[in-house]
């Protein structure tokens, strides 16, 4: 914590003071030899600065990145890699889901169209019983039974067998 200084009246500015500054080149010169004689690693953070010694300096106080080695290269190419699988395995199971719902609605029409069935089987056997026949044939259409004597036996006698030619 610091004190806090009482409040007084600023006076009238008479004259205004700038702080000191060192001289550059000899200032420079010698956080330079200091840093070079200590053996200052470059910076966790990848960043070093000119005045470090490890690069080229163009101007004393400024930031130069360090050289990659290639890991960015190796963590990107694996992002990659994860995605493209990740993409996949979502188009698969979306392929397995569609292909599902598609199995569902031909299980559903299947079982409607055997009910169908099944109903029209039912309704051709009411319809062909031989008494609603009948009663259709003479309500309807005023057909009558055949008397016996008009009945007629009718015999089919084998197709002649026609001999074939010889093939030259």
């Amino acid at each position: 914590m610091t004190a806090r200084r009482p409040r007084t009246e600023p006076s009238p500015p008479s004259q205004i003071s700038l702080p000191r500054r060192r001289a550059p080149a000899q200032a420079g010169a010698a956080r330079r030899r200091q840093q070079r004689q200590a053996g200052t690693a470059a910076r966790a953070h990848g960043w070093t600065r000119a005045s470090d010694g490890s690069g080229p300096a163009e101007s004393a106080g400024r930031l130069v990145r360090r050289r990659a080695d290639g890991t960015p290269l190796l963590l990107c190419t694996a992002l990659a890699v994860l995605t493209g699988v990740g993409l996949a395995r979502v188009e698969a199971r979306t392929e397995v889901l569609d292909i599902a719902n598609e199995i569902t609605e031909l299980s559903e029409e299947q079982q409607t169209l055997l009910d169908r069935k099944r109903r029209l089987e039912t309704e051709r056997a009411y319809l062909r019983r031989p008494q609603r026949v009948r009663e259709q044939a003479s309500g309807r259409l005023g057909m009558l039974p055949a008397a016996p004597e008009r009945i007629q036996r009718i015999e089919l006698k084998p197709a002649p067998v026609a001999e074939q030619e010889p093939t030259p």
